[in-house]
């Protein structure tokens, strides 16, 4: 056996994963090559003090942060998957951008529009006679937002801290976005601690025509309770 081929199986051969054919021949190689056995034993030596180190415990938020990533990894690998899941997401994203954007001008337009039906029904519905109304009708639903199911807290500050969460189909978070203007984006720990709430709370999925479907939601964390905001 030559030493190229001792030098590429010295670590299975130190782990004690060869044969008993390949152990002898390069034991019978070792016996002859000053130069195989020097290094063979320095490396058996450098492993014998690496396992004696003391062995790390990684940090409490690592987990979190796996999962975070991996939910995150998921969500971009689903969008990829077709172009059609691509063209979905990006319309998504647009219809979060455009519901934040006219958001703030949704409460005094409705509030508008709701005085301005209350006093068009006051002067108009006293001249037509009154309809009966059919206590059989169901009121229907085609669709529904995502809503929180169930939450945890874990470490959170008092003040209001508000996220964007993407739920899928099976009521699992697959990623989260910060809107902008809230100064606790900056504090690591904090933002450990809300990642850690947000993998922990589970979500009822949104649906289309009764079916479940992903979706978006805004949410209210505090330390003692998730307000869900829409």
């Amino acid at each position: 056996m030559k030493c190229q081929a001792v030098d590429r199986r010295v670590s299975a051969y130190l782990d004690g994963l060869l044969s008993a054919e390949e152990r002898r021949h390069i034991e019978a190689h070792l016996d002859g090559c000053p130069a195989c056995a020097l290094q063979t034993q320095q490396l058996a030596q450098l492993r014998t003090r690496l396992r004696a180190l003391p062995a790390r415990t990684p940090p409490p938020h690592l987990t979190t942060r796996l999962r975070v990533l991996a939910s995150r990894e998921r969500a971009q690998v689903a969008i990829r998957a077709s172009h059609g899941s691509l063209i979905r997401h990006w319309l998504e994203h647009a219809s979060l951008i455009g519901h934040n954007l006219m958001r703030p001008l949704a409460l005094p337009f409705a509030g508008g529009l709701v005085s301005a039906l209350v006093l068009f029904s006051m002067l108009v519905v006293p001249q037509f006679p009154g309809r009966t109304v059919v206590g059989d009708d169901v009121p229907t639903m085609l669709t529904t937002e995502a809503t929180v199911k169930s939450a945890m807290s874990y470490g959170l500050g008092d003040d209001d801290i508000v996220v964007d969460v993407l739920v899928d189909e099976s009521g699992r978070m697959l990623d989260y976005w910060v809107p902008d203007g809230q100064g606790w984006a900056g504090d690591p720990q904090l933002r450990q601690s809300i990642e850690k709430t947000l993998v922990c709370t589970q979500f009822t999925p949104a649906t289309m025509f009764g079916q479940p479907a992903s979706g978006k939601l805004r949410i209210t964390l505090r330390r003692s309770h998730v307000e869900v905001k829409g």
